[in-house]
């Protein structure tokens, strides 16, 4: 915030793994295929995202927005050189330190085979190191259940169940939170 003594965000540092390396999300990975993902029902069925046709343009002004935030910051998922989705941490909560975390595998040759997880992790990881966060959270549809392994396996646990929370094809379904918290973090507190 500006007029705080809060860090600005402005741009997410490459990060690299052995399955992946992330890299700041910017307007030159909008391709066709970038938008493709994101007008296919089976990708984005468990986000937002879903409720309108994506453009080239929607897009850009996505991921234009994103670049002006300065408690989020924003990464394409590669694998090798090929742009396989996309992971954002913010917005930040500096007076709690927490922050959320959202991810999308728009590539489904990529699902199920720890892409996600490792992204997961190298995003918290940082996070954690970086910014001294005490906690991250993450939300999503109960039925989204790529989403939940790909979180406990990258150390997440589950902290909350909200009943009836979405309207999923003509139903409610709950929505998961789960929650990584920081080891270093004052009054972290473990499991008994």
């Amino acid at each position: 915030m500006p007029g705080t003594d809060f860090p600005l965000l402005r741009e997410a540092p490459s990060l690299f793994g052995d399955l992946v390396n992330l890299t700041p999300l910017t307007t030159d990975l909008v391709s066709a295929r970038y938008v493709d993902w994101m007008n296919d029902y089976e990708i984005v069925k468990f986000t937002e995202s879903r409720y309108a046709r994506q453009t080239q343009q929607s897009i850009t002004d996505f991921i234009q927005a994103a670049e002006a935030e300065t408690s989020t910051v924003a990464w394409a998922i590669l694998a090798g050189e090929v742009h396989i989705g996309n992971i954002k941490l913010g917005p930040v909560d500096w007076h709690h330190n927490i922050a959320d975390v959202g991810l999308i595998i728009g590539s489904k040759a990529h699902w199920g085979l720890g892409y996600g997880t490792q992204s997961i992790k190298l995003v918290v990881e940082w996070a954690f190191r970086n910014l001294q966060l005490h906690k991250i959270t993450a939300g999503f549809y109960d039925e989204n259940q790529g989403s939940v392994r790909a979180f406990e396996k990258a150390g997440f646990v589950h902290e909350a169940r909200q009943s009836a929370h979405y309207l999923f094809e003509g139903r409610y379904i709950d929505r998961l939170n789960m929650a990584t918290f920081n080891p270093s973090s004052p009054n972290h507190l473990t499991e008994s």
